[in-house]
């Protein structure tokens, strides 16, 4: 084998030894907060990368806001996007909003949430988004299965 070759492949394997022991930084929600509504006390959850996105992702179907959530129960929660210790969570502090709108007789359970706030701060804690007092803070909506609720009860929020 020539030098050069040598060197290539030496130089090969240094390159998948470095990218196969090296963490992925892919950034995602690292906890979801219920909070509010019926609960006591707030529930937290470590969100691992990829799970319960029919909480949090803007690539849902969905679309506008039904008109007759107004005055229905619901239980509100905090994404928080980026890298952050449980011990410094706070509904003002997260990147994300929603609600989970309880099923009714005659209706699903339904989840608004806002945009993620994703262009200030840094990628292991971006900004903050003010908590939305209304309907008209929210910025999609769309219905939640069965299957999906029994991820919410899973993760400790009881009464759905």
């Amino acid at each position: 084998m020539t030098r050069a070759r040598h060197c290539s492949c030496l130089l090969g394997v240094a390159f998948v030894f470095l990218f196969a022991t090296t963490p992925v930084r892919a950034i995602g929600p690292s906890y979801v907060m219920f909070y509010g509504g019926s609960l006591d006390a707030p529930v937290v959850h470590a969100l691992p990368l990829g799970s319960a996105t029919f909480l949090w992702s803007p690539y849902r179907d969905g679309g506008t806001i039904p008109a007759d959530l107004e005055g229905r129960a619901y239980v509100t929660y905090a994404i928080f996007w980026g890298r952050w210790e449980r011990a410094n969570l706070t509904p003002e502090a997260a990147s994300q909003h929603g609600r989970l709108y309880l099923p009714t007789s005659s209706a699903p359970a339904m989840v608004v949430m806002t945009h993620a706030v994703m262009e200030d701060g840094s990628p292991d804690h971006p900004g903050a988004r003010p908590v939305p007092q209304g309907l008209d803070g929210f910025w999609k909506a769309w219905p939640v299965s069965a299957d999906e609720l029994a991820t919410i009860q899973r993760f400790g929020v009881a009464g759905l």
